[in-house]
């Protein structure tokens, strides 16, 4: 806040020291937190600072002579209250089956300093900071969040959030899904070392589908397309090829 005083009168000895001087009681002194105009009598202008947000002050202008301290009339006053910073949400990028891109742009801190900011998210409308997030530093401005673990073809929904002393805010809810699980991709091995009651083949896996291979072989049967109904090998796991 700014106020200030006018010196009058030098009472008759070198004025060495003005100002105002503050406290959240009354009857501030010198020994509470001051300012320091410097000498000489007339107008001066004080910047009170720090204060603390939502509380009432007390102040007066003060000038010291050799004879003493003289202090103006006492003047009251309230800080603005801080409020919860405004956000918005960052769209969705880069989405996989298990992670996702956003972020959010705090375009106002509510007069209190950004002490966290990230996204949260959840399967359900508005998550909030009970939720999974991410802690993507502190201030103001644009942030970029990586979002990570998620299920895959599933539903979610994102909010970027902001905390100051005065609490926590969240920009517009977002909703994306993640890519699904595919089947993997794969190519059979050509036939050797056919005898009378034995053959040897085997696959080529090119794609996992987005998931672990949990089981792979061959499959085989006296009709077309056998499948893992009819007899078949168990040879391992993982995208590796395999005999």
């Amino acid at each position: 806040a700014v106020s200030g005083g006018n010196v009058t009168s030098d009472g008759g000895g070198t004025l060495t020291a003005k100002g105002v001087c503050w406290a959240t009681s009354t009857g501030p002194t010198t020994a509470s937190p001051k300012t320091n105009e410097g000498p000489g009598t007339g107008i001066f202008v004080s910047n009170m600072t720090p204060l603390l947000p939502g509380t009432t002050y007390y102040i007066r202008a003060y000038a010291t002579n050799s004879a003493g301290t003289a202090y103006g009339t006492e003047v009251s006053f309230t800080t603005n209250p801080s409020l919860v910073p405004t956000l918005t949400t960052a769209a969705i990028t880069l989405i996989t089956q298990i992670s996702a891109v956003s972020g959010g742009n705090i375009t106002a801190d509510g007069g209190a300093s950004v002490t966290a900011r990230g996204v949260c998210w959840a399967t359900t409308v508005d998550p909030t900071i009970s939720d999974p997030k991410t802690s993507d530093a502190t201030g103001t401005g644009a942030f970029v969040s990586s979002i990570t673990p998620l299920l895959p073809g599933t539903i979610y929904h994102i909010r970027a959030y902001a905390t100051n002393s005065a609490g926590t805010s969240y920009g517009n809810d977002v909703s994306f899904t993640t890519d699904p699980v595919l089947v993997p991709t794969l190519t059979t091995v050509a036939i050797t070392s056919i005898t009378t009651t034995s053959a040897v083949s085997g696959g080529n896996i090119s794609a996992d589908g987005g998931s672990t291979i949990t089981g792979k072989g061959a499959c085989w049967s006296t009709t077309t397309n056998p499948t893992i109904s009819d007899p078949f090998t168990t040879d391992g796991i993982g995208i590796a090829s395999y005999t």
